[in-house]
């Protein structure tokens, strides 16, 4: 390296030389800078993490249906599931990770309870994420419950989640959600289905 430099000292001082050897300065400062920066932010959140108590995460915290077009839906063909968009926002100072999500409703007197396993699904730092799709499967008998009733019929939903901050995990849990009404996908199919099957019994 040294040779080199002594091989190239006349162009390395020479007007253009200088130019170039600054620019090629800044921009390795530039790096370091960057590389600096975002190591010091990583342990910045780490340590806000570790001393702030987990009540007070929580209350910093929000995971509720999103609230546009239909969060909710209740999919009645022949691998019944439900489908809820969730939004979570996240006013703490280091990032959130949704780990895993329970989901409780009660539609027209049917509970349902279905959890699910998130992946990489993370609520940046002082801002939201509207995008959480939670997917759980019915029973066959609950789906055909629920075929029968009229449609319009609101619930109760409630929703847990185990969250991951940068040093700790956390349960987190929303149970205030009413009047909500999902919408249901397929279900004057499964109707004709479970007449057909009720004609042919009777036959």
């Amino acid at each position: 390296m040294i040779e080199m430099l002594m091989d190239h000292k006349e162009w390395i001082f020479s007007g253009i030389g200088v130019f170039f050897f600054t620019l090629f300065r800044k921009r390795d400062v530039s790096q370091v800078l960057k590389i600096f920066a975002s190591a010091a932010a990583t342990v910045y959140t780490h340590l806000i993490s570790v001393f702030y108590p987990k009540s007070l995460v929580v209350t910093k915290v929000n995971i509720d249906l999103r609230p546009r077009h239909k969060p909710f839906e209740l999919w009645l063909n022949e691998l019944p599931k439900c489908k809820l968009w969730l939004r979570g926002i996240n006013f703490n100072s280091f990032d959130i990770t949704i780990k895993h999500i329970t989901i409780e409703f009660n539609y027209g007197g049917v509970n349902v309870k279905c959890d699910n396993f998130m992946h990489r699904c993370v609520v940046p730092r002082l801002s939201f994420n509207d995008v959480i799709l939670f997917e759980g499967n019915l029973t066959t008998e609950q789906a055909d419950y629920i075929a029968g009733l009229e449609d319009g019929q609101s619930c109760h939903v409630s929703i847990k989640a185990v969250l991951k901050t940068p040093t700790k995990e956390i349960t987190y849990e929303h149970s205030y959600m009413d009047g909500i009404e999902p919408a249901l996908v397929n279900a004057n199919g499964r109707k004709d289905k479970m007449r057909n099957k009720s004609m042919v019994a009777e036959a």
